[in-house]
Parts: structure tokens; C-alpha cells; sequence
């Protein structure tokens, strides 16, 4: 992993007050880890192997990360859309809740450059 959860709660970030909570929180880190690697095109694997040295880029995928992480610790999974039905009753989840990623996350990567926006056609 890229972010330690030493590194984590070093960057102040929320979810992990004891060792109960570090298999959570470490689950957290691993699948934010992976969803920025996903919307930097590899930059944070290419961290974790060591092959992106620069210390502003490095530092800003780990905060891209711990936000991420914080996001799924306090939002858990979030919901799909579409309509949920049972009897009489129905529940529509519009498409306005859905927010998989956490908008200090998204901040980070843009303002630093490391958000990948794919190539123009």
C-alpha cells in the first residue's frame, strides 16, 4: 500500500481511533488506493513500485487516498441507481446521490495535474 495507516491518521484524517478499527480501515485505504490508480491511469501503482520519485506528486496521491478512504469509511457503499420495490412500497435513488468519489479527492488530483482525463480523439 501506498498510504500506512500510521500515515493516515497522520494526515489527520477520520476512522481508525484503535487497532479494532485497522483491519476497516486498512480495507479502506487498499480500495481507495485502487480507485485513484484508476482515475490517474496508474500513478499511484507507479508510486507504490517507486517509479514516480517526486515527493509533491507522491504526497498528493496519499491525501488523494486518505481522503478517498475516509469517504468509504463514513458513506459505505454507495447506492446504485434505480428503483427498489417491495409490494406498495418503492424507493427511487436518483441519479444525483450517486457520488462513488470523494470530492476532496477529485480536488486534490485536478489541482495537483495527476487526474487523468484521457486522450482526445
Amino acid at each position: 500500500m501506498l498510504l500506512t495507516i500510521e500515515e493516515y491518521n497522520g494526515l489527520g484524517f477520520d476512522g481508525c481511533v484503535d487497532q479494532s478499527d485497522e483491519e476497516r480501515v486498512e480495507k479502506a485505504i487498499c480500495r481507495a488506493q485502487r480507485m485513484v490508480d484508476l482515475l490517474t491511469d496508474g500513478k499511484a501503482a507507479a508510486a507504490e513500485k517507486g517509479e514516480i520519485t517526486d515527493e509533491a506528486a507522491v504526497g498528493n496521491l496519499k491525501q488523494a487516498i486518505g481522503a478517498q478512504a475516509e469517504f468509504y469509511l463514513e458513506n459505505g457503499a454507495c447506492p446504485v441507481a434505480g428503483t427498489a420495490r417491495l409490494g406498495d412500497f418503492s424507493y427511487t435513488i436518483e441519479n444525483e446521490g450517486i457520488n462513488a468519489i470523494s470530492p476532496v479527492t477529485m480536488a486534490v488530483l485536478k489541482l495537483s495535474g495527476l487526474f487523468y482525463r484521457g486522450v482526445a480523439a
